[in-house]
């Protein structure tokens, strides 16, 4: 997506605005009705955060503003006439308040600037309280007392004279009077940001008494709640015995067309010092004091019919929203609010249908998709809540109509009726600029989601719990990016799909952190007991991770362990290229978590399955070549290691762009040989051992020397052991090491192959007749092409095991494996936690061969298995869930 021309203005929103398709050009505005530049109509429920009250363009304000034609608008340090009717006015709106005097401000939130110097100048005191969920503007001093660290903490802006309590908490309310000298307690009587939550009259009848009893100041933040909003002037005078000390107004004062804002206090509130040094250039204009009293005057009109009628329609509202709740329990999780100021808390998804939605729920941009449908297929105007990600606002002009919250109510069903049909495809089409009806399907069926339970329970017998995991993800490839939205997306036609698929890259070019996607309430371990996980999800591909500046990649580490953290995992696995990027979890090491890579069962995994394929398909024979390639990377040298068990002639294929790679694989073909030194003394009979063993001149000698390196302190020479064995051995020797790919794979009738290069790049062509081909990169290193052009080759997707018992992670599953089948490193993050592991294991790049084998076993024994099975010694294909599907995922 380009940048729109509103970028100018703000380039951060406009990037949000532009992806949920809300970045609209209003032209018009009449009533409740919004008109853009494309003639298009919107019926506003969002009524500029309730500062436009009469709707759009009222024709009393308009007459009110245009009526001081030729008056001077502002006279600093003279009075305007309208100024001081306005100040009248406003102080005798509620007499019984004993409201003093009006001090005029040009916005809500320089009117709690204002309010919170009132009170520190009349007590002589610092410290302000206020709540936890409470939004009061967004100046330094108003952030200050704003409940969401959010907002202040990028600003630097302190908030140690503040103190938040949480709302209806009447022993913390206490606890902070008992311990602080209080300036002022700030409140508004339903928090429109934190969630449109009234407060109980119980709890701020208690705010006020103590607020008496301490001489602090009892300070109403009305900017939302007042001028009708709630069916009053005030919304605080439907409490019963609360009469505050300070008052702020704004939003609907304006009467929805000029900036201004107002405090009211009464004379014990007023300080001369404030008299004197508080002022605004701007306050008291003459243009603004008579919009102000216009809407007083609309509000009077007809012995306040105006807030007569609001009480009707927010009856009316109410009820409506309270049967939705009741009809979609699995779309809306609540409804709360007061007057014309309502939420809809949209249940969060799961991650069963879509790990996108479960992304878009964690991340908060859910509800904003939300009200994109509703904008652009609706043509209803709504917006999330700033501060609580999984609300939808609900604030309409106070001269909203039944019929029109009647359309409201109709347009919510029907997005419900989406979610719960799992029609995804139709609610966001908008994204794409298409309506539903536009939308055509590649005609596969849409199928169920069948989650895979985790093994029975017996009757009264509850089983342990062993621990937590939580396993890092990732796309590998654009299939898979794509595979993580509703299922109703991936069965659009290709030319639509890709609409979406482009949608997305541009979404998660700036959108890419990691949330909790899937939670598994219960694996059982084949031994007793059972582990907890969860998924961390980043949308990133292989690709654009590998792009970040390194500052970039450390944060976006930092945000997956936060997640894992925030779950309660007792152990983090890095699943693709979260290990690759972390340095093979080095890089986050020390983050307070035991982590793992899943290298050491991937490794070994991988290399005993091919072994299996290799024996089953008849090409396991002692002068077999098997090579690894990526062999200098964890898992392909542990591989290598553990084949060389099984094999004495290996080729180790490096990075032909690495210029230290033949270095590099040397030192790695002298592990090999110390390690089959060590298999051969312990009396092996096949493989590097048995060879070396029948081989090697003067083998005792051979031993000697390489245990005086491999022995000595500090790091292992093994350049040096390469050297003495192959010294010792006729020409060629038994381990080549190369980094031209092409030439050398022709010779080898087994191939593991277990690069970090991002996208597929190895050649059909390059691959020994009846070749067979373990690929354990992802993505794939070998192009699917493979299929059609060689069909003597058996190539099957390597570092994958069968699980301990058959589980589903949600519709998409991993990779979309069956439910019997599962990533290596998965599975020895779940192992692991299993033995209630409390230390990292596989990290780095040269994981130790003698654990590597113990993780092995240990997930042996927890029920996992190697995933190729024999039959009679023929391959199994069909159990080991292989073949066409494993080859087919290959991508090109």
């Amino acid at each position: 997506m380009k940048p729109s021309a509103t970028s100018h203005l703000n380039p951060d929103r406009d990037f949000l605005l532009r992806h949920i398709q809300f970045d609209k050009t209003m032209v018009r505005g009449d009533g409740v009705y919004l008109f853009d530049e494309d003639g298009n109509q919107y019926l506003d429920f969002l009524a500029q955060y309730g500062a436009v009250p009469f709707g759009h363009n009222p024709a009393q304000s308009w007459d009110a503003l245009c009526a001081g034609r030729g008056e001077p608008s502002m006279v600093q340090p003279f009075y305007t006439p309208a100024a001081k009717q306005l100040a009248r006015e406003l102080i005798q709106l509620e007499p019984e308040f004993n409201f003093a005097h009006a001090v005029f401000t040009n916005s809500g939130a320089e009117a709690v600037e204002a309010a919170l110097k009132m009170a520190r100048s009349t007590t002589g005191r610092e410290k302000i309280v206020s709540l936890h969920l409470g939004f009061h503007g967004k100046t330094a001093g108003a952030l200050a007392v704003t409940g969401n660290p959010v907002y202040s903490e990028p600003f630097l802006v302190s908030t140690a004279q503040s103190i938040k309590v949480e709302p209806e908490d009447i022993d913390a309310l206490e606890f902070a009077f008992a311990g602080h000298e209080i300036a002022g307690f700030i409140l508004e009587t339903v928090l429109g940001e934190g969630g449109m939550q009234p407060l109980s009259d119980a709890y701020i009848q208690r705010v006020a008494a103590l607020c008496r009893q301490h001489g602090a100041m009892l300070i109403v933040d009305e900017i939302q709640t007042g001028m009708g909003r709630l069916g009053e002037y005030f919304s605080v005078k439907r409490v019963p015995g609360v009469r505050p000390d300070i008052v702020c107004l704004s939003k609907a004062l304006s009467g929805g067309l000029v900036p201004i804002g107002a405090v009211l206090c009464t004379k014990a509130a007023w300080s001369e010092a404030f008299g004197y040094y508080h002022s605004s250039t701007f306050a008291n204009n003459q243009v603004g004091c008579r919009v102000a009293l216009s809407t007083l005057a609309q509000l009077r009109d007809g012995d306040g019919a105006l807030l007569r009628h609001v009480d009707a329609m927010a009856a009316h509202l109410d009820a409506g929203l309270d049967v939705l709740v009741e009809k979609y329990p699995d779309v809306f999780s609540q409804h709360q609010g007061k007057g014309l100021m309502h939420s809809l808390r949209i249940k969060p998804f799961n991650g069963h249908e879509s790990y996108f939605l479960a992304h878009a729920s964690v991340q908060g941009y859910i509800v904003p998709l939300i009200c994109g449908y509703l904008v652009n297929v609706s043509k209803i105007v709504v917006a999330p809540l700033f501060n609580r990600p999984d609300l939808l606002r609900i604030e309409p002009p106070l001269i909203i109509e039944r019929e029109h919250i009647d359309r409201l109510l109709s347009a919510l069903d029907e997005c419900a009726h989406l979610i719960r049909c799992k029609q995804f495809s139709s609610l966001l089409s908008y994204l794409v600029g298409r309506q539903p009806e536009e939308l055509s399907y590649s005609g596969k069926a849409t199928a169920d989601i069948a989650l895979v339970p985790n093994g029975g329970q017996e009757a009264g017998k509850m089983p342990e719990r062993l621990g937590s995991f939580a396993f890092l993800i990732h796309p590998t490839s654009s299939e898979d990016l794509l595979n993580i939205m509703p299922r109703s997306i991936i069965d659009l036609d290709g030319p639509h799909k890709k609409e979406f698929e482009d949608w997305m890259a541009s979404w998660f070019s700036r959108r890419y952190e990691p949330a909790p996607v899937f939670h598994a309430p219960r694996i059982e371990s084949k031994l007793g007991g059972y582990v907890e996980g969860w998924l961390i999800a980043c949308p990133l591909p292989p690709e654009r991770m590998m792009r970040l500046p390194k500052a970039h990649r450390m944060r976006l580490l930092e945000q997956y362990v936060e997640a894992a953290k925030s779950v309660g995992a007792d152990i983090v696995g890095l699943g693709a290229f979260t290990s690759i990027i972390s340095r093979g979890g080095m890089d986050i090491a020390d983050a307070g978590i035991p982590i793992t890579t899943g290298n050491s069962f991937t490794a070994i995994a991988s290399a005993e399955s091919l072994h299996k394929a290799l024996v089953a398909t008849g090409q396991s024979r002692f002068d077999s070549r098997v090579a690894v390639i990526g062999a200098s990377g964890s898992v392909g040298r542990l591989a290598a290691i553990h084949l060389s068990t099984y094999y004495a002639s290996l080729i180790l294929v490096g990075n032909s762009a690495n210029a230290q790679a033949i270095d590099q694989l040397g030192e790695i073909a002298g592990e090999i040989y110390a390690q089959a030194l060590m298999q051969m003394q312990r009396g092996s009979g096949i493989g590097l051992a048995q060879y070396l063993r029948s081989h090697l001149v003067e083998p005792l000698n051979v031993v000697a020397r390489v245990n005086q390196i491999v022995l000595r302190d500090g790091t292992p020479d093994y350049r040096a052991v390469r050297r003495i064995v192959e010294e010792n051995l006729p020409s060629p020797a038994p381990i080549e090491v190369s980094v031209d790919i092409e030439q050398v794979i022709r010779n080898a009738h087994g191939v593991l192959s277990a690069t970090s290069v991002g996208r597929s790049f190895i050649e059909p062509a390059w691959l020994r007749d009846a070749a067979v081909v373990c690929d354990a990169a992802r993505p794939p290193d070998l192009k699917a092409n493979v299929r059609e052009e060689r069909p003597d080759v058996l190539v099957f997707e390597g570092g994958v095991v069968r699980f301990v018992e058959p589980y589903k992670f949600g519709r998409a599953n991993i990779l979309g494996f069956d439910p019997t089948l599962n990533l290596a490193c998965l599975s020895e993050t779940v192992a692991l936690a299993m033995s209630g592991a409390k230390q990292s294991y596989s990290l780095g790049n040269r994981i130790p061969y003698d654990q590597s084998l113990r993780i092995y076993k240990l997930a042996l024994s927890h029920g996992f298995s190697d995933c190729i099975a024999t039959v009679e010694g023929e391959l199994d294909l069909q159990t080991a869930g292989f073949a066409e599907k494993s080859i087919a995922n290959l991508n090109p």
